[in-house]
């Protein structure tokens, strides 16, 4: 057996640093400080991150985008859900030059509505056991492609992945038929 031509990709390692470098800009470029936490309209903001998301489907090269997003609390006003804000960064990475780009987008916390909670089903307990980066560098199976597939349509239909990224990204959310 011969050795690989290039040696795995730690995607732990690769996601760790994308999240990494997306909390570090939220800290310092996103005014999260703003109002009176005894307000009641105050929001409490933290930034989120999407799984990978690649830049071409088919997939021709390994290049992938994660996005940033705003999610806020008040317990005084909304206990069941959060608060829906803006997609604020898409943060690019590929595996052609490990090296991560950062592009800011919308930094203004407003909310854009709210985001309901609901326990999850056995099966979509199951399907977040996949390893998103790791399924889409693998090698491609139809099992592959049903985890993929079962994996992104519940992250989308719970709210984890902004609109922003399903319209960017339009041929691959197509390939995995989930609805809106």
């Amino acid at each position: 057996m011969s050795p690989p031509d290039h040696p795995p990709l730690d995607t732990v390692a690769i996601v760790a640093s994308v999240k990494a470098s997306a909390e570090k800009t939220w800290k310092e470029s996103v005014d999260t400080k703003r109002g009176n936490p005894a307000d009641a309209g105050f929001i409490s903001w933290d930034t989120r991150l999407s799984d990978p998301l690649p830049m071409t489907w088919p997939l021709v090269e390994p290049t992938f985008a994660f996005y940033a997003y705003a999610r806020g609390m008040n317990p005084m006003r909304l206990r069941d859900g959060e608060f829906v804000g803006p997609t604020w960064a898409r943060i690019t990475w590929s595996a052609q030059g490990p090296k991560l780009e950062l592009t800011r987008m919308d930094t203004r916390l407003t909310s854009h509505g709210v985001q309901g909670v609901r326990p999850l089903r056995k099966e979509e307990l199951e399907a977040l056991k996949v390893k998103p980066l790791e399924a889409l560098l693998g090698p491609r199976t139809k099992a592959t492609d049903q985890q993929l597939k079962s994996y992104y349509c519940l992250q989308r239909s719970v709210g984890n992945i902004p609109p922003e990224a399903v319209t960017a990204h339009a041929a691959f959310f197509e390939w995995l038929g989930c609805g809106p």
